[in-house]
């Protein structure tokens, strides 16, 4: 079974709220040094890739850190996105996660967030992967030959986002049966400028390969998200 396509899914770098211990949910907080260099870091890693589109929440601390990635393959235009912000975190953003009391009821639901990231996979990375599947079926038909043919290139994607709807979209798409996880990959905390990969082949499932890699960061990364009820 072929891959049609690659997506990359990244964590936004470190932020002083992140560093603090400090809510943060939607509120438009900037990187912080340490986050920019996680960033380049990440860009580093991923300067290989052919990237053919590029989303990211619409949040600076992740369209910067897709910005900075997507200064090693220039001239791909990023879309940024509300669909991939952080889950809202109601009356408790801005506030330490040490005097966090209970649930605010303006929090958004755990469906609603849910269900916010599952229908962006839906109307982005599935429609890139059909496109991918139905050129891939004509390259066949044209070559009369059942293989993949030497000119299909997967389509690679880049998605930076938040920690938390990150850890929700692959536990929904591993839930729903639609990605399942590779041979000793398991599915932990989410670290800023960490790379997750999953591979979609042409029947649409596709495979989680890693998850919040870490390998290419050389900081000491924060150890706890403020932005995960708990």
């Amino acid at each position: 079974m072929a891959v049609v396509a690659k997506v990359y899914i990244v964590r936004h770098g470190e932020t002083d709220h992140n560093r603090q211990g400090i809510i943060q949910g939607q509120l438009d907080t900037p990187l912080n040094a340490a986050g920019v260099h996680q960033a380049e870091l990440a860009a580093d890693a991923l300067e290989n890739v052919p990237f053919g589109a590029a989303y990211s929440s619409d949040l600076q601390r992740a369209r910067k850190t897709a910005e900075i990635i997507l200064e090693k393959p220039p001239g791909l235009k990023l879309e940024t996105m509300e669909a991939l912000r952080e889950r809202f975190m109601g009356d408790w953003q801005g506030g330490s996660v040490h005097d966090r009391g209970a649930p605010p009821p303006n929090l958004e639901p755990v469906a609603e967030f849910t269900a916010r990231s599952a229908q962006w996979w839906g109307a982005t990375i599935a429609r890139h992967a059909q496109r991918k599947a139905a050129e891939l079926s004509a390259l066949r038909a044209a070559s009369a030959q059942d293989s993949d043919g030497d000119a299909f290139e997967p389509v690679h994607i880049l998605a930076v986002s938040h920690g938390g709807l990150i850890g929700t979209l692959v536990t929904n798409l591993i839930g729903s049966r639609k990605v399942h996880a590779a041979e000793g990959v398991t599915i932990g905390r989410c670290f800023n400028a960490s790379i997750s990969v999953i591979e979609i082949e042409e029947d649409g499932k596709g495979v989680l390969i890693s998850y919040a890699d870490t390998t290419h960061l050389d900081d000491d990364l924060v150890q706890d998200n403020a932005d995960i009820q708990r």
